[in-house]
C-alpha cells in the first residue's frame, strides 16, 4: 500500500525544520515539544539544527517516549542537510543522511535517508511556504523499514502570529498510520527569537495537545 499525503505547516521565511532551507552559516535554530496524550503517554523531542557551511546544515533529532512519567523508549539521530541545484527555478530541493540509535528495551542502529522539496507561497498577501518531505529509516534490529511523508502547507497571518497545519504519513510493512496536527505559532514582539507552539494532533481517533518553544539564535 502506498505513502499518500497531504500537507501542512508554517513558519517564517522557512519551517522549523528546515527542508529544503539551509540554516544560515553560523546560525542555530532549537526546538523543545511535548505531546500530551489522554492516556498518560506523552511524547518530547528535542530538534537542533546549525549552518556549518551555505550548503551543508547539522542536525539533531531526540524523540522520547513516556507513559507515566517513565521512559518506554525513544529514538535519536544526526544527520546532514545538502541542497541538489535547482538553477532558478522557484523550489529548492535537498537530500538528508542521518545515523543513529533507537533506545528503551534493546537499542538498535537506526540509518535515515531524506528528500525535501520546499517553495515560498502567497495566499491573499499573505507570504508563507509548502513542503514535501519524504524519508526512509531503517532498524538494524528488526531489519524494519519505516517510509514517512510529511507535508506543510503554512500562512505568517501578522509578525506575531502564524498558522501551520501539518499531516504526516508512516507506513511500517504491517501498518500504515495518518496524524493531523493544526498549530498557531506566536511569537511575542515582532523581532523576539523566541516563538512558542500551541496545537492538536489527531491519530487513531485519539487526540492529543501539543506545546512547543523554538528559538533561532
Amino acid at each position: 500500500m502506498r505513502l499518500v499525503l497531504l500537507l501542512a505547516a508554517l513558519i517564517l521565511p522557512f519551517p522549523a525544520s528546515g527542508g529544503a532551507w539551509m540554516r544560515e552559516v553560523g546560525s542555530t535554530f532549537l526546538s523543545f515539544g511535548t505531546t500530551i496524550y489522554v492516556n498518560d503517554e506523552t511524547q518530547g523531542t528535542v530538534f537542533v539544527e546549525y549552518g556549518l557551511r551555505p550548503k551543508l546544515t547539522f542536525g539533531l533529532k531526540i524523540d522520547v517516549n513516556m507513559n507515566q512519567g517513565q521512559t518506554t523508549g525513544g529514538t535519536f539521530y544526526v544527520f546532514l542537510l545538502k541542497p541538489i541545484p535547482t538553477g532558478t527555478r522557484p523550489y529548492k530541493v535537498a537530500y538528508e543522511m542521518a545515523v543513529g540509535s533507537s533506545f528503551g528495551g534493546q537499542s538498535s542502529a537506526l540509518l535515515r535517508a531524506g528528500l525535501s522539496y520546499g517553495r515560498g507561497i502567497t495566499i491573499r498577501e499573505k507570504s508563507g511556504w509548502l513542503s514535501i518531505d519524504t524519508a526512509a529509516e531503517w532498524l538494524a534490529r528488526d531489519d524494519a523499514t519505516t517510509l514517512k511523508l510529511d507535508g506543510t502547507l503554512g500562512l505568517t497571518l501578522t509578525p506575531q502570529l502564524q498558522v501551520m497545519m501539518q499531516v504526516f504519513v508512516s507506513q511500517t510493512s504491517t501498518d500504515t498510520s495518518t496524524t493531523l496536527a493544526p498549530s498557531a505559532i506566536w511569537r511575542p514582539k515582532p523581532d523576539a527569537p523566541t516563538q512558542y507552539q500551541f496545537g492538536l494532533e489527531a491519530k487513531d481517533g485519539i487526540t492529543a495537545l501539543k506545546l512547543g518553544v523554538w528559538r533561532s539564535f
